[in-house]
């Protein structure tokens, strides 16, 4: 008999369409249980293999794209210090750029083992009709004399750094070198 507070009352029970799976869903027998384990580990050994694969490439990019500058060894009369070889690179073309009829185009440092550095090249672009060794010889200076004012006694002027100008392409667009 049936009460009225009965929900199911005067309704029939609906039966599932999928195997082993009756009364709203709940598994009746084992072999239903037993599909779903074999899916469920199938697919995570497909779905973790090829995880491991792309995470490790995800995490080699992330590191190439994001690498530290790297420390330079500078001496003054309290001792050493660092700067990143960005704030180096960033100097030495803010000064650069000054420089009549040549623009910096990539600058590179190379330190050693004691974080010292060891040579500095500069690429430059220089405008048409400048005179590229006056030109370079002018970069190299104003190079030497930055090095020096960043790294005190470990700079150029001490001859442990050598500096390196290369003109790596001539304009004549007023916008790049003036």
């Amino acid at each position: 008999m049936s009460g009225i507070n009965d929900p199911n009352a005067g309704r029939g029970r609906a039966q599932s369409t999928l195997p082993g799976v009756q009364d709203g869903g709940s598994f009746a027998n084992d072999a239903g249980t037993d599909r779903l384990t074999q899916a469920t580990a199938m697919l995570r050994q497909h779905t973790d293999a090829g995880w491991k694969a792309i995470e490790d490439s995800v995490i080699n990019r992330t590191l190439a794209l994001f690498r530290p500058s790297a420390p330079v060894r500078g001496r003054h009369d309290m001792g050493d210090f660092f700067l990143a070889a960005e704030v180096v690179i960033a100097h030495l073309r803010r000064r650069i750029d000054t420089v009549p009829h040549a623009a910096a185009d990539k600058i590179a440092c190379t330190t050693g083992e004691r974080d010292e550095l060891e040579q500095v090249t500069i690429i430059l672009i220089a405008a048409y009709g400048a005179p590229l060794l006056d030109v370079a010889g002018q970069v190299h200076t104003v190079a030497v004399a930055v090095l020096t004012e960043l790294l005190g006694v470990l700079a150029p002027a001490a001859e442990r750094v050598r500096t390196h100008v290369h003109i790596g392409d001539v304009s004549n667009d007023p916008l790049i070198v003036t």
